[in-house]
C-alpha cells in the first residue's frame, strides 16, 4: 500500500488545524488561565476534551452536515448564542484577574476540570463551528477515499496540531508561574478576556450580516 497519500493527508490536516489553533479563542484563554493555576497537565487535558467534542462533528460532516451549518439562519443562531457565551467567559476571566492567582476557585468554565473545560470551550466557540463547516471540507473528502483509515489519519493529524500548540502554551505558562504575579497576571487574563470580547463583536456582526443588515457594524 502506498502510504505517501496518507502522509500528505496527515500533514495537510496538521497544518490546517494549526492555523485554527493559532487563532486566539475561548480554549486558548482557558488554557492560559488554567495552566497557570493548575500546571502543565491542564493543557493536554483541555485538548482531550476538545477531541471529544470534535469527534461527533467530524462524523456529522462526513454524513453531510456542512450545508445545514451554512444555512443563514443557523449562522445567525451561532453568531448570537456564541457572542453571548464569549462575553460570559470574558467576564469570568476579568473577575478572575481580580483574585490572587493561587486561589482554587476559578471563574467561568475554569471551575471545571481540564477535560470539561476543553469540551465546553469548544462547543461554545462559534468560530469553531464555522471553521469545521468550511475549512477542512476538501481534506475530509480525500480522507473518505481511504475509508476509516483515512478518516483516522485525518483526525490524528488534526488533533496532533492542537496537542502540540496547547501543550506548548501550558508548558510555557506553568513554567513561568512564579513570574506571573500581581500586575502581569492581571494583564495576561484581561488580555485573554479582550480577545473573547473582540470575537463576540465579530460574531454579532456575522449575525447582523446574515439577517440582511450589512455594514451596520
Amino acid at each position: 500500500m502506498n502510504f505517501l497519500p496518507l502522509l500528505g493527508l496527515a500533514f495537510g490536516s496538521f497544518v490546517l488545524a494549526l492555523s485554527g489553533a493559532l487563532v486566539p479563542g475561548p480554549m486558548f484563554s482557558a488554557t492560559v488561565a488554567g495552566s497557570h493555576r493548575r500546571g502543565f497537565r491542564f493543557g493536554p487535558g483541555v485538548v482531550l476534551g476538545h477531541a471529544l467534542a470534535e469527534m461527533p462533528i467530524v462524523a456529522l460532516l462526513l454524513l453531510g452536515l456542512a450545508p445545514f451549518v451554512n444555512n443563514p439562519w443557523v449562522l445567525v443562531a451561532i453568531g448570537v448564542v456564541g457572542a453571548v457565551m464569549l462575553v460570559w467567559m470574558g467576564v469570568g476571566l476579568v473577575c478572575q484577574s481580580r483574585r490572587p492567582p493561587d486561589l482554587d476557585a476559578g471563574a467561568g468554565v475554569l471551575r471545571f476540570g481540564a477535560i470539561v473545560t476543553g469540551f465546553v470551550t469548544s462547543i461554545l466557540n462559534p468560530y469553531w463551528f464555522l471553521w469545521w463547516a468550511t475549512v477542512p471540507g476538501a481534506l475530509l473528502k480525500t480522507a473518505q477515499e481511504f475509508g476509516l483509515l483515512g478518516v483516522g489519519v485525518f483526525f490524528a493529524g488534526h488533533i496532533s496540531a492542537d496537542l502540540l500548540w496547547y501543550s506548548a502554551t501550558a508548558f510555557s505558562v506553568s513554567r513561568g508561574r512564579n513570574l506571573l504575579r500581581g500586575r502581569l497576571y492581571k494583564v495576561l487574563l484581561i488580555g485573554c478576556a479582550t480577545i473573547l470580547f473582540v470575537l463576540a463583536v465579530l460574531f454579532v456582526k456575522l449575525a447582523v450580516e446574515q439577517m440582511g443588515g450589512r455594514n451596520i457594524l
